[in-house]
């Protein structure tokens, strides 16, 4: 076998004549040949242009062949290329001396021709068959480290809640798969009308988390609608690109912008630039980033049906709230009212040290969606009990007070389908507490102090505020000024004294909330009895 027209092999002997005789064997076998009078000028030769193989003199003047071996392995250019060794020594420390030193082959001169060119033949062959085996387990090896990382990221997706962890996960998993430094997620709005930039790592300038792209007229939008990837490896390919007002996100070649698609949507886009290696993007890595993708947008969009589904049935479960507190009375805005009260004093007590760190976004949101809920078990008491225009009896009381138990468990039958669900845990503490008395005296538990939820505190004052100062069928409202001197006098009985601290701070707020939020059409006072709301465990004497 004889090598291609273009492999080149590099003589390098301080023997004119030898060098000659190297080059006419070596050229009947194909070869083209270059020459260099030295080991130092073979290796300035070789690092410019790397031959094929290298046939050096053991000794020369300055930098002899072993030492030129050393040389042309400690090249990264010229690591690789195969060296064979012509001396006239047959010594056997010599000849480990070149093979220790990197050379692949030892030949004793004079030179035999027919020997000289097989060995040269097999030498370069050997050497090349070795970086072929070695560039296979390379790939190989990457291919199994691309392979574990995607098969994890697959099993990390199938144990996560919550989108935020998705994208975070993803983006952390693009990075290390493309070993590139800008990573981005963009999602669409609800009408596909624009693309935010939902997570990030190495933007900078306008590209922050939150920014808006327009899904009409850039390169990110037409990778969505087309759902075709757009791959930009080298400068020539980036002058291609339009000027948009997201080109910026591929300007840091190689980079690449891909659908996120599941089903049969797309649900995102993932954005990889400024990889670390220069090198450009190859089908493989292509495929690879595809599958990524396939696996966070089917993710993506499991969470989002699944947010879509508990909004609905949140909103159900609300809407039956609020008919439960249509039945009660006339008041249609108390659930607003009693919500919009608990978030102002939730808010104010976040912006005390010991609270920072439990009231969180997450508490809010839940408080939120969780308080019209607090007496959802009314749907279960009779209307002679719930419409008695006067005070209740203490067997009317004792059915009353099971509204707690029921809507403890309405509210539990809904967890056990969905047991992560943040609002619905809220609820339950908020139905079973917001009776209970700081002091211990209230039910249905007894509870007292801080074994009383906090939510449920934070609602009992709003709820009783709100009782107080509504017109009802069995009473007036009562003033503000008043309803605001019981709830102060309850601190530490009824109420949390921090909570009522808060309120005291907030009631001019609540005032104005009241008169904002009062209900237009309320009904006539009728009979007023001596106690106030019967679902308000205040006793008679501060009536």
């Amino acid at each position: 076998m004889t090598p291609d027209q273009a492999s080149v092999a590099l003589v390098a002997n301080d023997d004119p004549s030898v060098r000659r005789l190297c080059r006419v064997l070596l050229e009947k076998e194909g070869w083209h040949v270059r020459e260099a009078g030295d080991g130092a000028e073979a290796v300035a030769l070789a690092v410019t242009e790397p031959p094929h193989v290298v046939i050096m003199d053991a000794m020369m003047p300055g930098l002899d062949g072993v030492q030129a071996t050393r040389r042309f392995r400690a090249e990264p250019a010229t690591a690789d290329v195969p060296i064979v060794i012509l001396s006239a020594h047959q010594d056997t420390s010599d000849v480990i001396a070149a093979l220790e030193a990197g050379a692949d082959e030892y030949l004793m001169k004079p030179i035999i021709t027919q020997e000289f060119a097989t060995r040269i033949r097999v030498a370069s062959q050997s050497r090349r068959a070795w970086r072929e085996q070695r560039r296979t387990y390379d790939i190989l090896g990457e291919q199994a480290r691309s392979v574990s990382l995607l098969l994890d990221f697959t099993c990390a997706l199938s144990r996560m809640e919550e989108l935020e962890s998705v994208l975070v996960k993803t983006i952390e998993v693009a990075a290390t798969l493309a070993a590139c430094r800008r990573v981005s997620i963009l999602l669409p709005d609800a009408r596909q009308r624009e693309l935010r930039l939902a997570r990030s790592i190495g933007l900078e300038g306008e590209f922050v988390d939150g920014h808006t792209i327009p899904m009409r007229e850039t390169i990110t939008g037409w990778v969505f609608v087309s759902n075709r990837p757009m791959v930009v490896n080298n400068e020539s390919e980036a002058r291609g690109l339009p000027e948009t007002v997201d080109r910026r996100l591929l300007e840091h070649y190689p980079a690449t912008s891909m659908p996120m698609h599941a089903a049969e949507q797309t649900v995102g886009i993932l954005n990889v630039a400024d990889r670390i290696s220069g090198e450009p993007f190859s089908e493989r890595d292509e495929e690879y980033l595809s599958l990524l993708c396939s696996y966070a947008a089917s993710a993506i969009e499991n969470l989002l049906i699944r947010e879509a589904r508990d909004e609905a049935r949140d909103s159900i479960v609300t809407a039956l709230a609020k008919l439960a507190e249509h039945r009660d009375n006339d008041t249609g805005k108390h659930v607003e009212r009693v919500t919009s009260f608990s978030l102002l004093l939730a808010k104010e007590l976040q912006t005390k040290p010991e609270y920072a760190d439990k009231i969180d976004a997450d508490f809010l949101r839940n408080l939120q969606r969780a308080a019209p809920l607090h007496d959802i078990g009314k749907v279960a008491i009779p209307d002679a009990i719930l419409l008695k225009p006067g005070r209740l009896t203490e067997t009317e009381m004792a059915v009353m007070r099971t509204h707690v138990a029921v809507g403890v468990e309405t509210i539990q039958s809904v967890l056990a389908d969905t047991p992560n669900s943040g609002f619905l845990k809220t609820a339950e503490e908020i139905i079973s507490g917001h009776h209970e008395w700081f002091d211990g005296t209230g039910y249905p538990n007894s509870a007292h102090g801080e074994d009383i939820p906090f939510s449920a505190r934070i609602l009992a004052v709003a709820d009783v505020y709100d009782a107080l100062t509504t017109k009802r069928v069995y009473k007036e409202a009562t003033p503000h000024s008043i309803a605001a001197g019981i709830i102060l006098d309850e601190s530490g009985t009824h109420f949390d004294p921090d909570i009522v601290a808060a309120f005291v701070k907030l009631a001019p707020q609540f005032e104005r909330l009241a008169d904002r939020l009062c209900d237009l059409e309320a009904q006539d006072s009728g009979e007023t009895p001596d106690g106030l709301d019967n679902d308000v465990q205040l006793s008679s004497q501060q009536a």
